[in-house]
């Protein structure tokens, strides 16, 4: 492994959409990992905000709803809701006091707090003078109310923005060489604890059907900004995340499995693999690889999508019996059928169980809530959508709404 470090200034049904498992890349968030993290949906006293989205001849409406909770079956009515156009972001994390919201035709974000009900914008700021042009899904990472983190895979930068103020703080450069010439560079969902953030680097092509071996893993103090990477050749594709207690980890995701099942070179990718950082280290444990590859068996290739707070690991599976794996394969094909959600004892990784619903697509939202874990079920027309608990093995549903679900935040 190598080390750097820097000190800057600077009707018919499937689990998930299916719109999103065709063009996952350019639609339900944009992103290949967008997974939001969140607390319990039975605490007293909590809110969520709910992002969603009706498209019609290609022009796209967006919602912003609240909801006050997960565990109740109930349809959003979208008068009361924010209406905005686009594809803006939602940047939130609970306890902050405030949420974000990226606008969907240039990269401002704009502060939004919650008074009487209704959702009320305050200052606005921009990232384009620092090169951006896009905003991504999932990229803020809150501090505290005053300090927030935005990574900017296409410039290889953090932005370090104040979020009480709305000002532009510094901005923290990666190393060139984190950008490699005919790859796109993905960055991981953020991972933190007390006084450190982290996220990893990885390298697809620009067909997204394998990826380069090997990560790159940036932490940052969030006392001081300073900014520090490592290098590891043991997994790739590391693009969720997940804390338990104060243990990090990160898991390798779906085009690392597309790479592996459809080319099967050490190239292309690898059988699902996570790595994690201990208490107290900076970097990845040298002594430690993990898997769930044994657990599924043969002829199933899955990727940890999260663990939940009472540690069950929660796995998108594709059955390639079912799941195309020609040579050729597609990653619109590769996500179109055979998938289907499993959960395990993420301790063990022993004796792993499947959701009882027929294989479908995959799925781009997932959201995970304390012990609950929760998928999107859509109509074929995505004319409407459901949040469906799994927790308990058989789905549940949630909050129901027109359109399709692009993420889910507690603010409070």
């Amino acid at each position: 492994m190598r080390r750097g470090a820097l000190r800057l200034g600077k009707g018919s049904f499937s689990w998930g959409l299916v719109a999103c498992a065709a063009l996952l890349l350019v639609s339900c968030g944009d992103e290949k990992t967008p997974a939001p993290p969140g607390p319990d949906g039975n605490e007293e006293g909590s809110l969520y905000l709910v992002h969603s989205a009706v498209e019609t001849n290609g022009s796209r409406m967006n919602y912003f709803s609240l909801v006050d909770s997960l565990s109740e079956a109930r349809t959003l009515d979208y008068a009361r809701s924010l209406e905005l156009p686009g594809r803006p972001r939602l940047f939130a994390a609970r306890g902050v006091g405030f949420f974000a919201i990226g606008s969907g035709e240039s990269p401002t974000i704009t502060r939004y707090e919650v008074r009487d009900g209704t959702l009320v914008a305050g200052a606005s700021l921009s990232f384009q003078n620092l090169g951006v042009s896009r905003l991504g899904a999932q990229a803020v990472h809150f501090v505290s109310a005053t300090k927030a983190y935005y990574k900017d895979d296409a410039q290889g930068q953090i932005i370090v923005w104040n979020p009480t103020e709305m000002a532009i703080e510094r901005t923290l450069s990666l190393p060139r060489e984190f950008i490699k010439q005919g790859y796109v560079t993905g960055l991981s969902q953020w991972a933190s604890r007390e006084g450190e953030a982290f996220f990893s680097v990885g390298w697809s092509t620009s067909t997204y059907d394998s990826v380069l071996p090997g990560t790159v893993l940036v932490r940052i103090d969030t006392a001081t900004d300073a900014l520090s990477w490592t290098e590891d050749a043991r997994c790739r594709d590391l693009s969720k995340t997940a804390r338990q207690g104060d243990t990090l980890y990160f898991f390798s995701g779906v085009i690392n499995g597309l790479g592996y099942a459809v080319k099967g070179t050490a190239e292309a990718g690898q059988q699902d693999c996570f790595l994690r950082i201990s208490p107290g280290r900076r970097a990845f444990d040298t002594d430690f690889v993990g898997s769930a590859a044994a657990a599924l068996g043969p002829n199933k290739v899955g990727s940890i999508i999260a663990v939940t707070e009472s540690g069950t690991a929660w796995l998108q599976v594709a059955d390639t019996t079912i799941t195309p794996t020609a040579p050729g394969t597609t990653y619109s094909e590769w996500y179109s059928k055979g998938w289907s959600w499993w959960q395990v004892p993420f301790a063990t990784l022993r004796d792993p169980s499947r959701v009882q619903a027929e294989p479908g697509a995959y799925s781009g939202f997932t959201l995970t809530t304390g012990s609950s874990f929760l998928v999107s079920q859509s109509a074929a027309d995505y004319s409407t959508s459901t949040l469906m608990d799994l927790s308990s093995g058989a789905p549940k549903p949630s909050v129901s709404f027109p359109g399709f679900v692009l993420d889910v935040a507690q603010i409070r």
